[in-house]
């Protein structure tokens, strides 16, 4: 009835919660499908001793990394279930997850459903923010014109794959493919599978932990890169259905990130002549002005300035809780919590 994708990659020691708190779901019509991602730190060994321990548990195993995205869609390629969704390798569902997920499914006749999720920092379940919302049925053509913008810089629905369940279906539409990026590539994939999506339920109903650190407690170099390819992705998607009230959001949203970039350069010690690099080239190709250009926000008319000294000046301020957070996280990574 419902196949379960998680991409692994260099899971070892964190995965145990995860596939355990899957098998011990209070549904148990599932199939558990565990796509190794090169990993080579002993997770496809891991996953071996749980697929011996139980049949639902299937395993892909690619010999090179290739990214979550990709791991993810081959996941979805073997899978037989009448629903998917998602699980990254360190996080846990609560034991009636799946099961909450499935009958508001199928009382509901939606195409996607969405729980209330539950952050927390590590192993000892420190709870940081819960995040669960009023239940909604939301069916086209409302559907699409109010709540598409969730996927251009406003926060209404949800954009990550984990703590939802799908149709099967969906993911045979056109255009639903791997995008290649490694950060937001859940976005993408959300963003491509809407446009398709007749019904939509939200439940307040707790469904996923989701674990704090990983890719947020070091330098990430991908980051800026794929959501800046991500950007001219949105305005090529809002060309495509003509959803131009999302345009100034998005540019809005692309100010943010360069600024949170600036930020993660000035967190990880790179120096102000790098940073300043950055700045000029940004500016010398355009990209601030076309980011910035009649959008009537004041991030984006700061932006616009385009003083360097004034943009490292901004972001240096309150710098110190950023530092402060990212200590926290390192400790969590290091003492395996």
């Amino acid at each position: 009835m419902i196949s379960v994708v998680v991409p692994c990659y260099n899971v070892k020691r964190v995965m145990s919660k995860c596939l355990d708190s899957l098998l011990n779901q209070s549904f148990h019509d599932l199939e558990i499908i565990l796509v190794n991602d090169g990993s080579n730190d002993g997770t496809l060994d891991c996953m071996r001793r749980y697929a011996l321990k139980d049949d639902r548990v299937k395993i892909v195993n690619f010999l090179q990394n290739r990214g979550p995205d990709q791991a993810r869609f081959s996941g979805i390629i073997n899978s037989t279930g009448d629903y998917i969704t998602f699980a990254d390798a360190d996080d846990w569902l609560p034991s009636n997850a799946i099961e909450t997920l499935l009958k508001t499914a199928k009382t509901t006749g939606a195409d996607i459903v969405e729980g209330g999720k539950i952050r927390v920092l590590g192993n000892l379940g420190l709870i940081k923010r819960i995040s669960n919302k009023s239940r909604q049925e939301i069916e086209t053509p409302e559907l699409f014109d109010k709540y598409f913008i969730s996927f251009f810089g406003i926060n209404i629905l949800s954009v990550n794959l984990w703590g939802k369940l799908y149709r099967r279906s969906l993911f045979d539409s056109p255009g639903v493919k791997p995008s290649e990026f490694i950060m937001g590539e859940d976005l993408v994939l959300n963003m491509r599978l809407f446009p398709y999506v007749n019904k939509y339920c939200v439940i307040p109903d707790i469904v996923y932990y989701y674990r704090l650190g990983g890719m947020t407690s070091r330098y990430n170099r991908h980051l800026y890169s794929d959501l800046k390819a991500q950007y001219y992705l949105k305005m090529n998607t809002i060309a495509k259905y003509e959803y131009y009230k999302a345009t100034n959001f998005t540019k809005s949203e692309m100010c943010h990130v360069f600024l949170s970039q600036i930020k993660q350069m000035l967190l990880y010690w790179k120096s102000k002549k790098e940073v300043k690099s950055f700045i000029q080239q940004e500016i010398d190709s355009g990209f601030i002005d076309e980011i910035t250009k009649n959008v009537p926000y004041p991030t984006a008319q700061f932006l616009s300035n385009k003083d360097e000294e004034m943009i490292i000046n901004r972001v240096r301020k309150g710098l110190w809780k950023d530092r402060v957070k990212r200590v926290i996280y390192k400790c969590i990574s290091v003492l395996n919590l």
